[in-house]
């Protein structure tokens, strides 16, 4: 037995069936290895015959046809049948031209090429090309192979696909999470993994990440699902919209856990995707937003009431509409600048000496010197500069039709002290000289009344009028509180 295989010489292998066909046409084998059966390799003997050479032809995995020099085809496999969905006599006696979708290859002999196949139903094929010339008998003609590319087209477009959404997950700033049907996670993005403190990969949702309600209604929401019932309904349903928190984030940041159905080709549902969005910022921003709109509302109702009240006590004191109109408006014009001065200031307050430049700018000329303001730097809170406007404005107003800045060479000297320990409080001396003589047993107008009622009221502090015959005095008291102060004397100051 050991010497019969050596006096018979083994057949060569190759790697495919072009190199078996160009091994036969150039005559290096005359026998080839066609397929392995039940009872081993079955051989195929070639000595010139036709009918062999079809055999193994019909055997191949490629397509393989025959076509003359004029490029009508001669013969057909059955591949080429399968793989243009035509039958063999409906392909024979073609110009093998026709089988291509679009402009026909160059056929070069022992060259690959790739091009489209046109297929019965009018769709293409991707395929690889090779001709070879052939001869059967007395026949001279040119062969070739047809080998199906689409599978590696496919193959080539999933690599393509994989890396495309490996990229999208590792750039991504949201934690992202592909789950396969069983709820198992097969992707993360970079910010999941690092969500779950763990490598997500393999594990269930609920496995990876411990949700924690951060309000009622959250906890509402959680409440109905346990963990099993969570990781299926995000693998198999669309989940939209629901705000959750994580476990051990000490940032306490608020997520929105959402997921949608992942879908193959064929439209059908592959997995899902789940992402967990951060919006803690959204929420602050929100709640802030909710925060201001309140606070508006109340600001506006405040001054609104000011309004009124200060419509009310104006009429009370006025003895016409012509006299109502003017100090009314005054009036309107200190609550107008305040509000600017809060509004300019984001609402944080303003520098008392900064207030008393916008009060008394209306009032004051640019050619002398009227006014002048020593004291330390104060900054007064939001709330103080409403009411300490207002009544700065009847003592402006009362030194410009009476007083110090009702006549060329009258002058205003303002200082402002801070006394007190911890709680802090703001003294405020207003000394008019250089004005008309002001004529004893004076009496208090509403003006007067008014800086009372908004010192007392909205400032807890007190007030001190004195109509000196040689100019009016006042000073006001009032307490600072939650209020940002400096000890350091602004340098003595004048407005023009």
């Amino acid at each position: 037995m050991a010497e019969l295989k050596r006096d018979i010489p083994q057949p060569p292998l190759f790697d495919d069936a072009q190199e078996t066909v160009e091994a036969i046409h150039r005559g290096i084998v005359d026998a080839v290895v066609v397929m392995k059966g039940s009872e081993g390799p079955q051989i195929i003997m070639l000595q010139g015959a036709d009918e062999p050479y079809r055999v193994l032809v019909e055997r191949m995995s490629e397509g393989a046809l025959t076509f003359g020099p004029d490029g009508v085809i001669l013969y057909v496999n059955g591949r080429v049948c399968e793989l243009t969905g035509y039958p063999a006599e409906r392909l024979v006696h073609r110009d093998i031209a026709t089988l291509f979708d679009g402009e026909a290859p160059t056929l070069v002999p022992n060259i690959s090429l790739e091009a489209s196949l046109l297929r019965n139903d009018n769709t293409s094929l991707p395929v690889s090309v090779w001709a070879g010339p052939v001869s059967i008998g007395d026949t001279s003609a040119t062969l070739v192979t047809l080998t199906d590319l689409s599978v590696h087209r496919r193959a080539e477009q999933i690599a393509a696909a994989e890396r495309f959404a490996r990229s999208v997950l590792e750039q991504s700033t949201n934690a992202i999470l592909v789950l396969a049907p069983n709820g198992r996670i097969t992707h993360a993005s970079w910010m999941a993994a690092e969500l779950a403190q763990q490598p997500p990969v393999g594990h269930t949702f609920s496995e990876a990440f411990s949700l924690e309600a951060q309000s009622a209604a959250q906890a509402g929401t959680l409440a109905h699902f346990s963990a099993e019932s969570l990781d299926t309904l995000l693998a198999t349903k669309p989940f939209h919209g629901v705000e959750v928190g994580l476990q051990g984030d000490a940032a306490k940041r608020t997520f929105l856990l959402s997921a949608g159905p992942l879908l193959d080709d064929a439209k059908a549902s592959v997995g899902s995707i789940v992402t967990l969005t951060d919006m803690t910022e959204r929420k602050r921003a929100e709640e802030q937003q909710t925060t201001l709109v309140a606070e508006l509302n109340h600001r506006v109702k405040n001054i609104l009431a000011i309004v009124q009240s200060v419509a009310r006590q104006t009429i009370r004191s006025s003895g016409s509409l012509g006299d109502f109109m003017p100090v009314f408006s005054g009036r309107l014009k200190a609550l107008a600048i305040a509000h600017d001065i809060l509004t300019q200031t984001r609402w944080t307050g303003i520098g008392l000496e900064e207030l008393l430049t916008a009060v008394l700018a209306p009032h004051v000329s640019t050619e002398e010197e009227r006014v002048a303001m020593e004291g330390p730097a104060i900054l007064l809170s939001a709330p103080a500069v409403m009411p300490l406007s207002m009544a700065l404005h009847e003592l402006t107003t009362n030194a410009a039709k009476y007083g110090a800045l009702s006549v060329r060479g009258g002058r205003i000297d303002i200082s402002w002290t801070l006394t007190g320990g911890e709680d802090k409080s703001v003294e405020l001396s207003w000394k008019e000289r250089g004005g008309p003589k002001v004529e004893r047993g004076t009496s208090a107008g509403f003006g007067t009344v008014l800086i009372d009622r908004v010192i007392a009221y909205d400032l807890d502090g007190t007030t001190k009028i004195d109509f000196d015959p040689s100019g009016v005095r006042c000073t006001l008291a009032f307490p600072l509180r939650d209020q940002a102060w400096s000890p350091v004397n602004t340098p003595r100051s004048a407005i023009d």
